[in-house]
């Protein structure tokens, strides 16, 4: 092989493989040739060669930068990149929902339930990340940062009817807390009832835990609690997890009365009741809906959420409320992870001590409501003719049913082989209840980018 094609093929692999990210700098011409032993035009050659592929650009007297495009696509591993996939038709289910988790926020926008960066106080939070309050280079308390609990406590304290520092333990994000109370309640051949459609990431936990996963249908007004409580009468259920705010995928919320209602089931079933409540901050009406704590003391109820959807998703900081619970839960996360990120915990406490938050949560909502209207008008006029939409009370999510016999996964098939990636409804459910329907997330602006993609995935689906 000629010099400069093998100097090329190194560094296309240097980069495809990650070692130089986006917007890095590669090292200089003349660096490389001295490095290398090789004249300065083999090295303008090969770096010619990355220039034609659109893996680096060069800039006037900067040298060579790697450009976002080769990242985007590789990003995507260990899949190809979409723009020209093929291998998405012999994905399964849960390799697709690997897939789009490794696309990242700016090549699966549409897919991943991400806010975008400019809904964010990123500024403020750098700022405090830069001032990092106390000390934190040891290990901190497993529970989390006392200051931390504090704020949150004082912040919940009406949505929960009650809540102290005591009775909660920091979590990396809302992932790692639905797996500490999955791990600590439950055994191979449990029975878990969840609801259908719901986050798919539920079926994997569950999964590796050997659970028995029985599904309850989304009604307007949330779970169908006749379904469930027929269920509970018959069977024995070890956990029911449910998100009563703002749900993923549908965006309904539970109405109050039928909130008291779910805990009373559960209370007199035994069942140990999952909150998540990851979305519950985003709500779009006047008042904050209530969490299921307020409709009850039941001791084997877990309350679950997270600051990565309203917040910062970077800080991966969740939390759990329990009492009767907590010790297991605590022993869990010991095992787990021993702590959370301290320096996260200690900017997170100082961005809650003042009134930024609430603005920002105000100031939030707002925008995801404007964003929402653009993208309904841009659906509304190029889904394919039968297709119907659930206009959500809260989040960033848009659960879209195409006409009766559409196949969503062929659609994301068809699409992401453009780089159009969305989540497809069979994510969503252990069985093949939603092939028909696809989640999209309005949560970044519709730029014209975004809203070319959007209508372009309309006309797939249309074809």
């Amino acid at each position: 092989m000629l010099k400069y094609r093998a100097l090329f093929e190194r560094y296309r692999g240097l980069i495809d493989g990650g070692t130089y990210a986006a917007g890095e700098r590669l090292p200089s011409l003349r660096g490389v040739a001295e490095a290398e032993g090789l004249g300065l035009n083999t090295v303008r050659a090969a770096f010619s060669l990355l220039e034609g592929e659109g893996l680096a650009r060069p800039l006037p007297r900067g040298g060579y930068y790697v450009t976002g495009d080769a990242a985007r696509g590789r990003r995507l591993s260990p899949y190809a990149s979409p723009l020209d996939c093929s291998e998405v038709e012999s994905l399964s289910a849960s390799q697709k929902i690997e897939y789009l988790l490794s696309a990242g926020a700016s090549a699966a926008g549409l897919a991943l339930a991400e806010p975008d960066s400019s809904l964010l106080p990123l500024a403020r939070l750098e700022r405090l990340h830069a001032s990092i309050p106390g000390p934190w280079i040891e290990y901190g308390d497993p529970a989390g940062e006392e200051e931390l609990r504090r704020r949150i406590a004082a912040l919940y304290h009406p949505y929960h009817g009650g809540l102290e520092s005591g009775e909660l333990i920091v979590t990396n994000g809302a992932t790692e807390a639905i797996g500490i109370a999955i791990r600590s309640f439950v055994s191979r051949g449990d029975e878990v009832v969840v609801e259908s459609p719901t986050y798919y990431d539920y079926f994997r936990q569950l999964a590796a835990a050997g659970a028995r996963i029985v599904e309850v249908p989304i009604r307007a007004g949330g779970v169908d609690l006749e379904l469930l409580e027929a269920r509970l009468k018959s069977r024995k259920v070890r956990m029911i997890i449910v998100q009563p705010n703002v749900q993923n995928p549908t965006g309904t919320i539970m109405g109050d009365s039928d909130k008291r209602r779910l805990v009373e089931l559960a209370s007199r079933s035994g069942a140990i009741l999952v909150q998540d409540d990851a979305y519950g901050d985003l709500a779009f009406s006047h008042e904050r809906p209530a969490n299921l704590a307020a409709f009850g003391d039941y001791e084997r109820s877990v309350y679950v959420s997270s600051f990565s959807k309203c917040l910062a998703p970077g800080l991966r900081i969740g939390w759990i409320r329990a009492t009767g619970l907590r010790a297991e839960l605590q022993r869990t996360k010991s095992l787990s992870s021993l702590a959370t990120n301290r320096p996260a915990q200690r900017v997170l406490a100082a961005y809650l001590a003042g009134a930024a938050f609430r603005k920002h949560l105000g100031a939030m909502r707002s925008a995801l409501q404007r964003q929402l209207s653009d993208y309904l008008e841009v659906l509304s006029g190029n889904l394919p003719e039968g297709s119907s939409i659930i206009r959500p009370a809260g989040g960033c999510l848009l659960w879209i049913a195409l006409p009766p016999g559409s196949d969503a996964s062929r659609l994301f098939e068809k699409a992401a082989r453009e780089g159009i990636l969305f989540a497809p409804g069979e994510l969503f459910s252990a069985n093949p209840f939603f092939r028909s329907h696809l989640r999209v997330n309005f949560g970044h602006r519709l730029s014209d980018k975004r809203r070319s993609e959007l209508r372009r995935l309309c006309a797939i689906a249309r074809h």
